[in-house]
């Protein structure tokens, strides 16, 4: 599993900021109301946010435990792809609600209604982004703390595994993150 790309956060953020400019352009034009997540949806977005810190500082706490007590590295994996999951997800609807910000801002100015929801999306989205790119770090292990306690014929303990900078929690497997013995 690769770490979050920041450039794909941005090239995502773009995207779909140009594509929800487009669509508050078009439904405008229709006479409709600008395709806005509603308010309540802040709530979820706060929600997510909250439930992937919190598995996230439970990985990061269980860190310091000795290697046997840990926790199953399949629970970290998990956290790990709802960490990153939530940061695309985050660049996602933020970047559409900021192109239906720009859209509404040079249409109607700041103060209605469906501005301050579009803008209280962008952050709500962005919160996303930063709390899983947190995460994320949360569940990487220094290299020296190689789950089976081996290292490699350079003297690494997964270190450098193809361009990652260290293993991820748990056993390394394929890039330096972690897979389960099960598997």
């Amino acid at each position: 599993m690769n770490g979050i790309r920041p450039l794909w956060l941005l090239l995502i953020l773009l995207v779909s900021g140009g594509l929800g400019w487009v669509a508050a352009l078009l439904t405008a034009e229709a006479g409709v109301v600008a395709p806005v997540l509603v308010r309540s949806s802040t709530i979820t977005l706060g929600s997510v946010a909250l439930l992937v810190l919190v598995l996230g500082i439970r990985v990061q706490r269980d860190k310091k435990r000795p290697p046997a007590a840990r926790m199953n590295p399949l629970v970290a994996t998990r956290t790990l792809a709802l960490a990153q999951a939530g940061a695309y997800a985050g660049s996602l609807i933020a970047g559409w609600h900021g192109g239906v910000l720009v859209h509404l801002t040079s249409a109607t100015g700041f103060g209605t209604p469906t501005v301050n929801d579009a803008l209280l999306m962008v952050v709500g989205g962005l919160v996303l982004v930063i709390v899983g790119y947190i995460v994320e770090q949360f569940c990487r292990l220094p290299p020296e703390d190689r789950a089976d306690g081996t290292t490699d014929a350079n003297g690494r303990n997964g270190e450098g595994h193809r361009g990652q900078t260290g293993p991820a929690y748990g056993a390394e497997g394929e890039g330096g993150y972690a897979r389960t013995n099960n598997s």
